[in-house]
């Protein structure tokens, strides 16, 4: 059986993509003693009443090897995809529940893909495979052509909060405060080693879409696709669809929901963009 893996970075609550059986891996926020798995069942409204009424910072957590091992099961050829490992553990577990059940069974096939980015552009790879599989193509050659998608495929994001983000370690905090001090919109995208990294700032949210648009021509959009993921600001979604449409006409734009971890981090009004470009 052919089986397509994601954490659940990737936001992403499907049993199927193209055909193929797809499973989601939960990724889990905790507050002291409390913890939130990342999944179907993740109440929103529960986590919003919680962290109002408590003073704990809140961490994420990656998946367990157990919750890789699980999802894997008896298939015989797994394609796993995790969000940048510059910024979870995620991509390690999961090479360690891959290393474990090969050891016992060599003659299964397995790979794991560290996509260096997350949400949207994670699920688009994964959706890639899916396709790839869907048009009859062996292992050896789906692992090649999504290392190459991997390699064009980029994330952006507009954030209008970076607490989260700084409580966490992913920017630095003087960064996030003065951005929340000035109420700015930052822009910015995972670089090449999956870190997160500022590209830019706007005053306004009109302002903050127009200047995304500006960084992917920067960045040589190859006006094939886009997927933008918002965090609780389909509004902003619809915007900057707009705007990226008006400039690439030829261009499929979707737009989807962020879950809880991409939700947390990118912050409420915040926009995850993935596409792919053509300066690797």
């Amino acid at each position: 059986m052919k089986k397509i893996i994601t954490d659940s970075a990737a936001n992403l609550n499907v049993t199927k993509l193209n055909g193929i059986e797809y499973q989601s891996v939960g990724l889990t926020l905790v507050c002291g003693d409390k913890v939130f798995l990342d999944g179907a069942d993740f109440d929103q409204t529960e986590f919003d009443k919680f962290i109002e009424n408590s003073s704990t910072e809140i961490k994420s957590s990656c998946p367990s090897v157990e919750s890789y091992l699980a999802a894997i099961g008896d298939a015989d050829e797994v394609y796993i995809f995790t969000i940048s490992s510059a910024l979870s553990g995620s991509y390690n577990t999961a090479q360690t529940a891959k290393k474990m059940i090969l050891e016992e069974d060599p003659s299964r096939k397995i790979k794991v893909f560290d996509t260096k980015a997350a949400g949207p552009a994670e699920r688009m790879a994964a959706v890639k495979a899916s396709e790839l599989l869907d048009e009859g193509i062996d292992f050896p050659e789906v692992v090649a052509q999504i290392k190459m998608y991997i390699d064009d495929l980029k994330i952006f994001f507009s954030l209008q909060s970076l607490k989260n983000l700084a409580n966490n370690g992913r920017v630095n905090k003087t960064i996030a405060k003065l951005a929340g001090v000035l109420k700015i919109n930052v822009l910015g995208w995972a670089n090449k080693e999956g870190k997160i990294e500022q590209l830019g700032k706007a005053r306004g949210t009109k302002r903050a879409y127009q200047s995304l648009v500006n960084i992917l021509a920067k960045h040589n959009f190859n006006n094939k696709k886009v997927v933008i993921d918002h965090a609780n600001n389909e509004k902003g979604a619809l915007a900057l669809k707009d705007l990226i449409q008006a400039k690439y006409p030829d261009c499929q734009i979707e737009i989807g929901i962020c879950t809880a971890l991409c939700s947390f981090y990118a912050e409420k009004g915040g926009l995850m963009v993935g596409c792919t470009v053509n300066d690797g």
